[in-house]
């Protein structure tokens, strides 16, 4: 059957996780509220764009969503990926591209955090909690702009979640989903650096405050 070929069936679960990433929970909040999400804001259609431009009630429901997103893609991929580890881990990433580029509104999106951390926590609770109480704060902290904070944090936490997974997957896994959020944040990563700019969300700012004053 074609479905017991590996290959096929890792094929159709990364094509389901690349739909599920795409559902667009941050774009149907806007247009309840008759907001176009993609104009306001940071223009982009996540959780944090929801929060600020929507309302807290909608962009905490979006997280949520969102969040969903890369656990349902973990866990699916878990149970038809025949027991191969790195499928389930790549079918996150394929939630995350979905995410990024959502073909149901014509391959607009966000930048993928929550459904990349819905996908980590389901993978592992306890290194969610190692990234976002050291990993993210020391990088907010030293660079002062979230973009490039994400992504130099993603970085080197890849590292140490092989190190505690004892498995490199792991770390390609962290690798390939901050190789697509710094494509979708490609030009704020590069403003950082050419012209000095420094931007911290302020949902981010609120939760991270003793490493923020005075900015």
């Amino acid at each position: 059957m074609l479905l017991e070929n590996f290959y096929f069936s890792t094929a159709i679960v990364l094509i389901v996780s690349y739909l599920i990433g795409s559902f667009p929970s941050a774009y149907i909040a806007g247009r309840i509220k008759k907001i176009d999400i993609y104009r306001t804001g940071s223009r982009s259609i996540g959780g944090m764009n929801t929060f600020t431009s929507v309302g807290k009630l909608a962009g905490v429901l979006v997280t949520i969503v969102d969040f969903g997103k890369g656990a349902l893609a973990a866990y699916l991929a878990t149970k038809f990926s025949g027991n191969h580890p790195f499928v389930p881990l790549l079918a996150v990433v394929a939630a995350v591209v979905g995410h990024n580029w959502m073909i149901y509104i014509g391959f607009k999106g966000g930048k993928g955090i929550s459904t990349f951390l819905g996908g980590l926590l389901f993978f592992s609770p306890l290194s969610f909690l190692f990234l976002y109480l050291l990993f993210v704060p020391v990088a907010l902290f030293l660079l002062k702009d979230s973009y490039v904070a994400t992504s130099v944090s993603y970085f080197f936490f890849s590292f140490f979640l092989w190190y505690r997974e004892d498995s490199c997957y792991y770390a390609i896994f962290v690798i390939l989903v901050t190789i697509v959020y710094s494509i979708k944040s490609y030009s704020l990563l590069r403003s950082y650096f050419t012209r000095g700019r420094r931007d911290v969300n302020p949902v981010i700012k609120r939760i991270f405050k003793p490493f923020f004053r005075g900015m």
